[in-house]
């Protein structure tokens, strides 16, 4: 647990510095549906998606964005997040102590949510959890790897202090699991601003004294419309 506890410190001092360098962009969703529909280009999703499974050392940010946000235009993408394993997954964790037993189905749960969002950070730093516990260095590396590709992908997109610098994210349900490495907790307001197309989350008491995170949810609002309406 304190490997994930100093992990997160030293993520948000990162944070921090990005930020403070002005160190994002906005994506460009159409330039990046052009290329990762591309058999030719480097940021071809197949190739993207083997080297993140992978976890390759090598994969840069830029094609951690191709990566992140091509994953839209992939048939496997759903924006809604309500499988059932998050339950049995939550249930597990908040025991007080774990057993060979636990550390299995945390991995069997956190699998089983990777295979409908592969960039389900809760499922991610579940892993993490288990392989920290069990001193399995080797996997455990491999999984910051892949946590580090869709962390990196997020944070690049803005600051979050506003709606016009609001970070780019492809669920709604990656709002709150980034709030943890950012160094927040929810504040219990949730608020779509901005057409429908940026959320702010409110924040519980932090030493920053920020008090809330703009997200932009526009690849989530257009799928959804594009398919009738629905739930986010």
């Amino acid at each position: 647990m304190k490997r994930l506890t100093l992990l997160a410190v030293f993520a948000t001092i990162l944070f921090a510095v990005h930020a403070q360098e002005e160190f994002f962009e906005a994506p460009d969703l159409k330039m990046i549906e052009r290329n990762v529909k591309q058999p030719g280009s480097s940021y071809h999703y197949p190739r993207l998606m083997e080297k993140y499974q992978a976890a390759d050392k090598e994969l840069t940010l830029e094609e951690s964005r191709h990566l992140y946000f091509g994953y839209v235009y992939q048939p496997g993408y759903v924006p809604t997040d309500t499988s059932s394993y998050n339950s049995l997954l939550a249930e597990v964790i908040a025991k007080q102590s774990f057993n060979q037993s636990d550390y299995n189905r945390i991995l069997e749960y956190a699998d089983a949510l990777l295979q409908e969002d592969p960039f389900n950070l809760r499922a991610l730093n579940a892993k993490l959890l288990v392989y920290a516990q069990l001193n399995n260095t080797e996997e455990y590396k491999k999984v910051a790897r892949q946590r580090k590709a869709v962390q990196d992908a997020i944070i690049s997109t803005g600051d979050g202090m506003s709606d016009k610098t609001a970070f780019h994210v492809i669920k709604v349900a990656h709002e709150y699991d980034m709030l943890p490495f950012l160094g927040y907790t929810f504040g219990g307001e949730d608020k779509l601003v901005r057409g429908g197309k940026v959320n702010y989350l409110s924040l519980g008491d932090n030493r920053f004294g920020v008090e809330r995170v703009y997200f932009n949810i526009s690849p989530v609002v257009d799928h959804v419309s594009a398919r009738g309406g629905g739930k986010m």
